[in-house]
This record gives structure tokens, sequence and C-alpha cells, in this order.
């Protein structure tokens, strides 16, 4: 049994209440799948795993932290220096998933200056390109709704009232979207065929497009690959990033709108 600590806590601590701290551990064993043991002999907290997993897990757990606090005093972790807003809100909507609780907040959309309130029971938390988006029923429109945190203003954790929960499954909601983007409900999953340079399939290989990604072909000529995804907007803008280092094989229907998008582009060069 090895007994693993922290590296983040360090001479600063915190007070918190013996239910915020057990709260704490429930989130570490969800989440990290780390179960956290107490000794009440020796007053000691200890994680009974001799495992690699175990630390590299841990090590995830600091980095966390350091991200929702923006303590980072030992400068030895780096992160981006565009940090989105919102974040603060993780930990109460992490709670509020596992304990089945409601959230309130004022949200205001991008294209609009009036503020909205909203009452969402979430369901998962999702991170996309640095920004973080709770996933949810919206009770007052009775739908799945997605939020981006950097939009929400103000947010409080209160108990469910009486509703009937939407029948939905975190583990599959995404499986064959790209990003956050969700299918329209008339919306086929299609087979994607994709030729990138020998360069960029260095890339794509290394970090797969999706789970489903598939090697057809890998030479001096190219990387092909074949996924099965929704085609979403943003899954159009992902290709569009890289230039001519990619080009469409099927199907002929995105190939199209892939070429329609760079003459829009040409357009407004001009």
């Amino acid at each position: 049994m090895l007994q693993y600590e922290s590296t983040f806590i360090g001479d600063d601590f915190h007070t918190i209440s013996q239910r915020q701290f057990q709260r704490d551990i429930d989130d570490i064993r969800v989440l990290y799948r780390i179960s956290i043991e107490s000794d009440r002999s020796k007053k000691q907290y200890f994680i009974q795993h001799d495992t690699e997993e175990s630390e590299r897990a841990l090590d995830a757990f600091d980095i966390f932290n350091l991200m929702r606090l923006g303590d980072n005093g030992s400068k030895k972790i780096v992160f981006e220096q565009r940090k989105p807003r919102g974040t603060e809100y993780l930990g109460d909507i992490v709670q509020a998933i596992h304990n089945d609780l409601v959230l309130y907040f004022d949200y205001r959309k991008y294209y609009e200056t009036e503020v909205e309130h909203r009452r969402l029971f979430p369901i998962l938390l999702k991170e996309v390109r640095n920004r973080w988006y709770v996933i949810g029923q919206d009770l007052d429109k009775d739908s799945l709704r997605i939020f981006p945190l950097d939009r929400i203003l103000a947010l409080e954790v209160v108990k469910a009232g009486k509703f009937k929960a939407l029948k939905v499954d975190p583990e599959t909601l995404f499986e064959h979207s790209f990003g956050i983007i969700l299918p329209r409900e008339d919306q086929q999953i299609e087979e994607v065929i994709l030729s990138y340079s020998a360069f960029q399939g260095k890339y794509i290989r290394s970090l797969p497009l999706h789970h489903t990604q598939e090697i057809l072909a890998d030479n001096e000529e190219e990387l092909r690959v074949k996924l099965n995804i929704y085609i979403t907007h943003d899954f159009v803008m992902e290709l569009l990033s890289v230039g001519a280092e990619v080009s469409v094989i099927a199907p002929q229907s995105l190939a199209d709108r892939m070429k329609e998008e760079y003459r829009k582009s040409l357009h407004r060069q001009s």
C-alpha cells in the first residue's frame, strides 16, 4: 500500500467543512476513479492503489485544481494565457450533477444583450477547445440544451422540484459528434473519407479527429482516414483550419461544402 500526497497543497491550507471534504472525495472517486480511504487510528487519509495510473490521476487532479483556482505558484505548469470565463462554476456544476440538483443562472447569448434567466437540470460537463459547456434539461423549455460557461453571469445550485426527466445517455450523447454541436433530429451519421498530406498526417495519426477514425492508407504521399460522424459546422471548421493539407474524398456533399467555404473566403479577401 502506498500513500500519495498531492503536491498542490504545499503550505497553503484552505479550511473547509467535513461535508465539503467528503464531497471532494466523492468527486475524485467519480472523476478520476481514485478511492480515498481513511485510517481512524492514525487520523490519516490514503489512496490504496499501488498503480502508475493512480499517480497520473492524482497529477491530473492537481492540474484541475490549479486551473480552477488559478494558483500556479510553482511556474512548472504552463497554461494557455487565453482563459475562458466561467470555470469558477465547475465545482458547483459537478456537485449538482452528482446530487441531482438544479442550476439557476443568468445567461446572455453572444449575439444578444438581454440577460435570460434559465433553470437547468445538468446531465454532463464537456470541454471543447479550452471552453467548458454544461449540457442538461432546460426545465422551462423541456428540451436538451447546451450552455457555454463563459456566457453564464451568475449561478446558484438549488434542490430539484418535481419534473419528468428526459431519457439521455451521457456516454452516447456525443458518440458520433465532433465537438459540442449535436446533430439535427433528421441528420444521419455519414462515412467520411479524408486524405491528408503525409506531413499533416503525422498529427492526425498521433491525435485522431474522432474515436471512429480508421486508417485506410499511410504512405509517403498521404494519410487516408475514414470516420463515421455527423457532419456539423464545427467539423467543417476543423477541416478548413488545415487548408490545402486535407482533401475530402467522400461524401461529395462535404467536398462541395468545403469548396463553397473556400470561395466565400476568397471573395472576402478581394
